[in-house]
């Protein structure tokens, strides 16, 4: 899955995006508009989910993106990431980076503007208002770290970055110096919370794994109860490169435009090139390989495949949890 260029959005409105760009010349930064219309209530700070999936940005993660966009014309953000390892709720498609710099006044400015809108009390005397409304799990910009879910820490400093600041340019995109870095909770992922449409958003803990794969296959549904927790799933004793590698990537959705590791890993298991990118020819063995063993006939690699190749991989036809 590759970044895509998008030209200024007029609306909010906009399907998932892996980067959106306004060609607008600077503006005096401002806050966002915050919608009237609100319920009194609102929803509770979001808990840590961590990345679990791999997705394109999900409608709520594509809204937020514009609506910084659209307060600040001269910005741009990203969202999309190659799902290499699950590190990041980027691969989950619930994290935006969006591009303004500490080292410029106005960047500075465009930046302490926005997380000052996101944490400020509102009239209710309701702490963090918007960032509870938009589902804002984490923050993080110029070196520092701010968490929903240990929200009387204030700002943190983040990975070692006040001691990476003398390092000039070097750690700017590692401090989020030249961004900021917001991860979201599922509700505001998926863009139904109050912000949104005035409906305070509960619990919910996205889609789980399986105790043998890797990776969960895609959010389908709101889950009100968090996943269970399993060990990572690991390759036997004596397992190839090749399944190991499976093992890493199990569980892994993989469909049209897909691209990355993991669609290497199942080209070089059809034994067609292994390009990286899920292409034509990728989908055509695909639909041969689920024919053949009567499955759904669809070129789309699912937990089906994965177990299927798992097995055909496996040292001794199994795979380990440690």
């Amino acid at each position: 899955m590759s970044r895509t260029r998008l030209g200024r959005t007029a609306t909010l409105l906009v399907a998932p995006s892996v980067l959106v760009l306004a060609l607008a010349s600077p503006a005096t930064a401002k806050a966002p508009p915050t919608p009237s219309g609100l319920p009194s209530a609102l929803e509770a700070p979001a808990s840590y989910v961590g990345p679990i999936s791999c997705a394109k940005p999900h409608k709520g993660t594509a809204r937020l993106g514009a609506l910084l966009v659209a307060t600040w014309p001269a910005t741009s953000w990203s969202a999309q990431r190659d799902c290499s390892t699950a590190t990041s709720e980027h691969h989950d498609g619930r994290a935006i980076d969006w591009m303004t710099n500490a080292r410029k006044k106005n960047g500075k400015k465009r930046g302490d503007d926005l997380n000052r809108w996101l944490l400020a009390t509102d009239k209710r005397g309701n702490a963090f208002a918007n960032a509870r409304r938009l589902g804002v799990m984490y923050i993080i910009w110029n070196n520092r770290i701010w968490s929903s879910y240990r929200a009387s820490s204030g700002w943190r400093v983040y990975n070692g970055c006040t001691a990476k600041s003398r390092a000039g340019t070097a750690y700017d995109t590692t401090c989020h110096r030249n961004h900021v870095h917001l991860s979201l909770s599922w509700a505001g992922a998926r863009g139904y919370t109050s912000y949104w449409d005035k409906t305070v958003a509960g619990p919910n803990f996205g889609p789980c794994r399986p105790a043998d794969l890797n990776w969960a296959y895609r959010y389908t549904k709101k889950r009100t109860t968090p996943c269970p927790s399993y060990r990572r799933v690991t390759p036997a004793a004596g397992s190839s490169s090749l399944h190991r590698t499976l093992v890493a990537y199990s569980g892994l959705r993989i469909t049209k435009g897909t691209r990355g590791p993991a669609v290497r890993a199942v080209q070089q298991a059809l034994r067609i090139p292994a390009s990286g990118v899920w292409d034509a020819r990728s989908r055509s063995a695909m639909r041969a390989y689920k024919g053949a063993r009567r499955m759904t006939n669809n070129a789309v690699v699912g937990t089906r495949v994965w177990r299927s190749l798992l097995a055909s991989t496996a040292p001794t036809n199994r795979v380990s949890a440690s």
